[in-house]
């Protein structure tokens, strides 16, 4: 099964070391660029690991676009459907790292490339029942985006794709976040799988009401809802079961592009698991299969927070043999 990631490819500008010092003078921690953007990180996981993976997105016609392209393609990545938008910027995400490896962010997407992508752009693609798509709410996050996101999302599942949304909520990108809700809920119940974090489940349907939005998205037709919590245990709920499972203890020096490895584990271990969405849907049926999937996403997120950057972090088979 080929994995179709849409959205953003943006360069992750990520603070190292301790702040220069020079007497007096007010200085920033030095900052280092690395490829990265929530969907492109998904598609370099599941190549990594050896799956069939291609990017849909645009970068600027800059030395940053052109860096993004050239990393895709060495990771393995398929960039056919990424274009570049001459008269735009690829964005850029100024990442700071506190003690414990968690993230503070700040955006600069102002004319950024990948909110150019088009229904036109995306009439060129494809999709057939051994085929899924993956996107992340950033692609409902603006009115134009919108339009274009709901267009492939509907062309995929009238194609018999399995459809995976990752929530992967970044208020930075949205035009209005009064949106969000109400927009990340019409896409995720048109979706087989579905992640989230608890913390952005609470942050925009509330925590007393966390539980019950995700039983009104599996009784929409949503597969499985998969619930990360940081470090804590992993939830998986489906239409017929549901259990947690726990996250190994490890160092953390970065947290960037855990969630990012998490599905991107998943999915590439449904790639190999399944052949096509009628296989999909009799395997996620069963419990075992949901368990061995989640486990397996587990140590890919695991891995990465043990590693600073995003592509760079994201575990090969090798590294989780060691």
């Amino acid at each position: 099964m080929k994995i179709l990631c849409l959205g953003e490819v943006l360069i992750d500008m990520l603070s190292q070391g301790a702040m220069p010092n020079d007497g007096d003078m007010p200085a920033m921690k030095p900052f280092q660029p690395f490829a990265g953007g929530a969907p492109a990180n998904v598609a370099v996981a599941v190549a990594q690991l050896g799956g069939d993976s291609a990017m849909v997105s645009k970068v600027g016609g800059d030395t940053f676009g052109a860096f993004l392209k050239s990393m895709l393609a060495h990771y393995q990545v398929n960039t056919d459907f990424v274009w570049t938008a001459p008269h735009a910027n690829t964005a850029l995400a100024f990442v700071n790292l506190d003690e414990d490896g968690e993230r503070s962010f700040d955006f600069y997407v102002d004319n950024a490339a990948h909110k150019h992508i088009s229904q036109q752009d995306l009439s060129s693609i494809s999709f057939t029942s051994d085929s899924a798509l993956h996107f992340c709410s950033g692609s409902l996050s603006e009115s134009d985006l919108l339009s274009g996101t709901m267009f492939i999302l509907e062309k995929a599942r009238e194609n018999g794709a399995v459809v995976c949304l990752d929530i992967n909520y970044r208020p930075a990108f949205w035009d209005d976040t009064a949106n969000a809700p109400s927009r990340i809920d019409e896409a995720a119940k048109r979706v087989a799988v579905l992640k989230a974090s608890r913390e952005e489940l609470n942050a925009l349907y509330g925590e007393e009401h966390a539980d019950a939005k995700i039983q009104e998205w599996l009784s929409a037709g949503v597969k499985i809802v998969l619930v990360t919590d940081g470090g804590g245990p992993v939830q998986y709920v489906t239409q017929s079961f549901e259990g947690t499972l726990t996250s190994p203890k490890v160092k953390v020096v970065d947290t960037t592009a855990a969630g990012d490895a998490f599905i991107g584990g998943f999915l590439y271990f449904l790639s190999t698991a399944v052949k096509n969405a009628d296989k999909f849907n009799a395997w996620i049926n069963n419990a075992d299969n949901v368990r061995e999937a989640t486990a397996f996403a587990i140590r890919c997120g695991a891995h990465t927070v043990t590693q600073y950057g995003a592509f760079s972090a994201l575990p090969t088979h090798a590294d989780l043999n060691q």
